[in-house]
């Protein structure tokens, strides 16, 4: 791999993980537990890594079905998640997009509607997988912890939501980037 490819597959994990930092926003109250600081990161960024093996799975069933429009199809995904990002840094800046848990079973639900742009990404698996299915699994989780780890730590104010929804839409921005870059050139 180029230096840039390297680059641009590192800024599509960022981005493609933004989710797990919008969603746990606010999620640690002034109560919580400080164990809490770190089990939460934890589970948004294991989970992370599960919808990626478990997208590859799927992913790798029905692989021989797109063979011919794989290149095509890896980047109407790319777009397609790019515009949900749109759609929800939108919805962030609205205050719709804003979430509070009260049990492990809601915490639950919320991971799993933040890695859903992973699950979607990795069902392209055996096409698109930057650095390998095991690197990009681990890069994914670490991305998903950190991003989940510092927006906890953010407390929540009004004046936040312009700065999540601008991170949320600049991320849909590089997206619909890096798939004008897959479909149009070699750099990844």
């Amino acid at each position: 791999m180029t230096t840039s490819a390297i680059i641009i597959s590192i800024l599509f994990i960022v981005c493609l993980t933004v989710p797990a930092g919008t969603h746990s926003l606010g999620l640690l109250k002034a109560d919580d537990k400080p164990s809490q600081k770190w089990f939460i990161p934890l589970f948004f960024g294991v989970f992370q890594g599960v919808f990626v093996m478990f997208g590859s799975f799927l992913g790798g069933l029905f692989a021989h079905l797109i063979t011919y429009i794989a290149k095509y199809m890896v980047f109407a995904m790319m777009l397609v998640i790019a515009v949900k990002m749109f759609v929800e840094s939108m919805r962030i800046l609205k205050g719709k997009m804003l979430y509070t848990v009260s049990n492990d079973t809601e915490l639950a639900l919320l991971v799993f509607i933040s890695c859903f742009n992973t699950l979607l990404m990795s069902l392209m698996g055996p096409y698109f997988m930057p650095f390998g299915k095991n690197w990009y699994m681990l890069a994914v989780i670490v991305a998903g912890f950190l991003w989940s780890f510092f927006a906890i730590r953010i407390p929540f104010e009004p004046k936040i939501i312009k700065k999540v929804s601008f991170v949320e839409f600049s991320a849909a921005v590089f997206m619909v980037v890096i798939a004008i870059l897959y479909l149009f050139t070699d750099v990844i």
